[in-house]
């Protein structure tokens, strides 16, 4: 890894599976665009090369024997880039629908709001796109934010800037796998009185991206409803999380 890492304030980690395409280039603009961050790819199962391609493009690698999901690539992620003892952590899509150049403006709101999660939206991107996509989004963000107790503009990012002293004890509460674990990492911090504010970044679809989304609507979010359902059953249904999804609206930068 170039640089001396004794300096680093930052930890980008980037959950990889299958990308031997892109996850090589991520790297590259990740370094260029924030150079004093230690870059940590966890490659989940892969059968290609995401692991030697990440590593030749000077990222540390955390590598699974099997594929475990995106939920446990993150959680694995999180907890090695807080025993880094950084204050800041970022996490993005190794596919390319995160630009790694809007980076340091998500960092730049973080440090203006230390506190808070700052989380790249796509929301005010009216590129075309899947409807089923943007559709199932809406409702994800809608019965995230409700659960939460606060509104949040596009829970389904994986483009965040996360407070790292926030984390561990929100880490140690998430029971979720695969795409409903960022969702309930959400649900978990706005119940704990840790609020999120949003940046405009673009939509990246189609042609843009090395792959197809492992992004499925219809089941991932049929399972980010059940667990945000769970929770709000076991919470007393939050309204006072509903009065704020039906009056308030999310904080932006």
């Amino acid at each position: 890894m170039p640089g001396d890492e004794s300096v680093s304030r930052i930890v980008i980690v980037i959950p990889a599976y299958q990308e031997e395409k892109s996850v090589g280039d991520i790297v590259m603009r990740c370094r260029a665009s924030v150079r004093d961050a230690r870059i940590l790819v966890v490659d989940d199962g892969s059968r290609d090369a995401t692991a030697q391609h990440a590593e030749a493009a000077g990222a540390e690698v955390l590598r699974f024997p099997t594929n475990a999901g995106k939920g446990a690539s993150l959680a694995a992620g999180l907890a090695a880039a807080c025993a880094m003892e950084v204050p800041l952590i970022v996490t993005l899509d190794a596919d390319g629908q995160h630009r790694p150049e809007d980076l340091p403006r998500l960092i730049q709101v973080s440090e203006r709001y230390p506190d808070m999660i700052v989380i790249g939206s796509r929301r005010r991107d009216h590129a075309p796109g899947p409807w089923i996509r943007r559709a199932a989004n809406r409702v994800a963000d809608a019965v995230v934010s409700w659960a939460s107790g606060w509104p949040i503009e596009d829970t389904q990012s994986g483009m965040r800037v996360y407070p790292a002293p926030v984390l561990p004890p929100l880490l140690d509460r998430i029971r979720s796998g695969g795409f409903a674990y960022e969702s309930e990492l959400l649900i978990e911090a706005g119940r704990q009185g840790i609020r999120t504010v949003s940046v405009d970044i673009p939509r990246i679809h189609g042609p843009a991206l090395h792959r197809p989304s492992h992004f499925r609507p219809l089941k991932d979010v049929g399972c980010i409803g059940a667990m945000t359902w769970g929770r709000l059953w076991r919470t007393g249904f939050c309204p006072v999380g509903l009065a704020r999804l039906l009056f308030t609206r999310p904080q932006r930068s």
